[in-house]
């Protein structure tokens, strides 16, 4: 069921004002948000949404992958790095604000074939870590033994490391060995 709040759906995406509730730097250009709202039921892992930048000179969405899916209190959580003009305008905005999402996009990560007890590897690098999150998250709760191989550019860019160790048993590599 689609609620009042979403102002337009197209088959299963949907557009809709999201609540910014929080937003934090957690690496040097990479930042984390939560969003609220009612697309978030509709949410599985490996999707994406489409952000709109809240400036009439960029005529583009963003896409931003799915990091955390919360269900139960409708939020997700994305994590994005500064690339650009529409990304540093992101990281600007207050708690409180509104967003213009399209979503959720992609067909997501088809996970029902994993059982108890099976043993799953998920690989990811920099700003393709965070989809990973979701997908650990969710094949812990299947009984899954998960093992996370996580690679960046170096020490400062390392995300995710703590949150992922929740769900899996995880490796980092760098490319410069730090």
């Amino acid at each position: 069921m689609v609620s009042d709040s979403c102002k337009k759906r197209f088959g299963k995406i949907m557009l809709e004002q999201m609540q910014l509730l929080e937003q934090v730097e957690i690496a040097p250009n990479i930042f984390s948000m939560i969003l609220k709202g009612q697309m978030v039921a509709q949410m599985q892992a490996g999707q994406f949404l489409h952000i709109r930048v809240p400036d009439d000179s960029k005529l583009l969405r963003r896409p931003i992958s799915i990091a955390e899916i919360d269900r139960d209190n409708l939020t997700c959580r994305i994590i994005y790095r500064i690339e650009g003009g529409g990304t540093a305008i992101f990281s600007q905005l207050t708690v409180g604000s509104f967003l213009d999402v399209m979503g959720p996009q992609g067909n997501g990560f088809d996970l029902s074939p994993v059982r108890a007890g099976d043993h799953a590897l998920v690989i990811g690098g920099g700003i393709g870590v965070p989809p990973l999150l979701e997908v650990a998250k969710e094949l812990h709760a299947k009984g899954a033994q998960v093992t996370a191989v996580l690679g960046f550019a170096d020490k400062s860019a390392v995300i995710l490391e703590e949150e992922m160790k929740k769900y899996a048993d995880v490796i980092v590599t760098t490319d410069n060995g730090s």
